[in-house]
């Protein structure tokens, strides 16, 4: 703690923290300084600790009849019983002086004046609000022999940008260049809003320095960071939010529950009785794990999240849906950088609805709050689901071969893929507006929750006339049919064999993407692709209930990998 004393009053400064070891860590011989940052521990009372360590001995010399003028250091260590006095000086501090006065507003020099005059009431110390961060460049002998001679090296300074500046230490113009002189060369301070943003211009100033053999500290202000944190909430992690929203979603989650569950939402981890599967002669437990992607960031930023409950649950139902199975049970994971209770009762209400719609029960899932690795108000979701099948009935089947036709389903929206393009695309749209064919907002068009294709699918799941199935995910119809095709067969499918809907119309048109491109980054309106022998494809579509085409057949090929071929574009 450094002050201004006139003689009979003094006023200090806010805290600095120099550090003076020589190396990172706190590692290697005492220096003089190799570096500071201020304020330091912004919790302390200044002016308690001005009227403890400062005041009675500014006092004293005035009883002493010795008045004393000019500034007074304490050095101070912080114990188990408080602040404890070290040292006192009778000077500024070197590098200490750097960063308090970087944060100086007042003249300098009318604070001097005020000291001589002994008037120091009578001038304003004011302080600029932020931090400053101060960073030593030493040769690389400091703090060896004082009276070796030092080797006189060139110093090239770099151009300090706006919040950066360089104090001269031991330099000099040796035959009209910039040279080194031994020890601690420059101190280059950094100021900013807060200590992060004044450490950072402090380093970006030290990367553009170039003097060979020199060496700082790369962990000026380490210990900042922690000195305020006095909860788990200060360090940015609300652990009462966290138990308002298990309490919110509580009643959602319930919902979907039955008699089979033995343990949920508040314990370690779910339970489930599945003594039903001796009912099955071969029962066989297909699970999926997915994330929503980048559709969220869209949810986040228009405060429409609900329905990217649905989505994760829908999308993991449609993942075991193709290998024919049914859902049990559903965990999810909602992760923040702040939480927000009533955000995660919505996105698990989403979730409970898509559950209960399926009769699929949320087991268990995690709320995380992660400060530092989100960005503010962003969040992420995903999930796992577990279904069976008997596997009898598993998909797809061998029975998959040439000549096969391909039954296309409509997806109701992008679902939850090509998020990162759409939003490219439409970065400079009024979401809240109609574009060309579309007869609803954008936002509207864009947030559509992924559909559920349990209910269509269900009646036909063990009919072996169906061979298999293809949840079109990221990768398109051209990445994602050919996973279910055996070596020697490829996939044809006709482009113009559906009707493409207006969204998707409308990125072909405002983009130059090729038609491969386009269906390998957008299901473009077929969100699941059913493979049936062609005598059967009429009976097939029938049973579903609702409006199909078939957009495609199976043909052979000589390549080793199944690919898709796009006909009709």
């Amino acid at each position: 703690m450094i002050a201004f004393c006139d003689g009979r009053t003094a006023r200090a400064l806010p805290l600095a923290q120099d550090h003076k070891r020589a190396f990172d860590g706190d590692q290697g011989p005492n220096t003089g300084g190799m570096g500071a940052y201020a304020p330091a521990n912004r919790s302390a009372d200044v002016a308690a600790l001005c009227r403890t360590f400062i005041e009675p001995i500014v006092a004293d010399a005035v009883t002493n009849g010795t008045p004393y003028v000019g500034m007074l250091y304490a050095g101070l260590m912080w114990t188990e019983g408080g602040p404890r006095l070290l040292e006192w000086n009778c000077r500024f501090g070197d590098p200490e002086a750097q960063v308090l006065l970087s944060l100086l507003d007042t003249d300098l020099v009318d604070v001097i004046e005020a000291c001589l005059a002994g008037a120091l009431e009578t001038v304003p110390i004011q302080l600029r609000t932020g931090s400053a961060v101060g960073v030593v460049v030493a040769s690389a002998a400091y703090p060896g022999d004082s009276n070796a001679t030092p080797s006189r090296s060139a110093v090239t300074l770099g151009d300090p940008q706006f919040g950066a500046r360089i104090f001269h230490g031991a330099t000099e113009l040796f035959d009209g260049v910039l040279v080194a002189n031994g020890g601690r060369v420059v101190t280059v301070v950094g100021t900013g809003a807060d200590l992060a943003e004044a450490r950072d211009h402090a380093y970006q100033a030290v990367s553009g320095i170039r003097l060979a053999g020199s060496r700082y500290r790369r962990d000026i202000a380490w210990q900042a960071p922690g000195l305020d944190v006095a909860s788990y909430k200060a360090a940015g992690v609300d652990i009462e939010e966290g138990n308002r929203a298990v309490s919110l979603l509580k009643s959602s989650v319930a919902s979907t529950t039955n008699s089979r569950v033995l343990r949920g939402v508040g314990s370690f981890g779910g339970a489930m009785d599945v003594s039903f599967l001796k009912e099955f002669d071969h029962p066989v437990l297909v699970a999926s794990t997915d994330g929503v992607g980048t559709k969220v960031e869209l949810a986040a930023r228009l405060g429409r999240v609900r329905g990217t409950g649905i989505d994760i649950v829908n999308h993991c139902i449609n993942d075991v849906l193709v290998q024919g199975a049914r859902p049990l049970f559903f965990l999810d994971y909602v992760a923040s950088s702040r939480l927000d209770a009533k955000r995660v009762a919505e996105i698990v209400e989403g979730m409970s609805d898509a559950c209960r719609v399926s009769g699929c029960v949320i087991l268990g899932g995690e709320t995380a709050e992660m400060p530092g690795v989100y960005a503010d108000g962003a969040f992420d979701i995903a999930g796992t689901l577990v279904g069976v099948v008997e596997r009898a009935d598993l998909l797809p089947r061998p029975t998959v071969s040439i000549g096969d036709v391909l039954i296309g389903l409509a997806s109701n929206g992008p679902h939850t893929n090509g998020y990162s393009l759409l939003r490219r695309v439409f970065s400079w749209a009024s979401l809240d507006q109609p574009y060309g064919r579309l007869d609803r907002s954008l936002a509207d068009a864009l947030l559509e929750p992924h559909r559920s294709y349990l209910p269509v699918l269900g009646p036909i799941l063990r009919d072996p006339r169906l061979k298999a199935l293809v949840h079109v995910t990221g990768g398109g119809l051209v990445e994602n049919v050919p996973r279910v095709l055996p070596p020697g067969l490829d996939a044809t499918i006709r482009v113009g064999s559906w009707p493409v809907p207006a969204l998707f119309s409308l990125v072909a048109e405002l983009t130059t993407m090729h038609p491969m491109e386009l269906h390998r980054a957008l299901n473009m309106g077929i969100g699941m692709v059913l493979v049936v022998a062609r005598d059967d494809a009429s009976v097939i579509r029938e049973r579903l209930g609702e409006e199909s085409w078939i957009i495609g057949e199976l043909v052979s090929s000589k390549e080793h990998e199944p690919c898709v071929r796009l006909s009709g574009h």
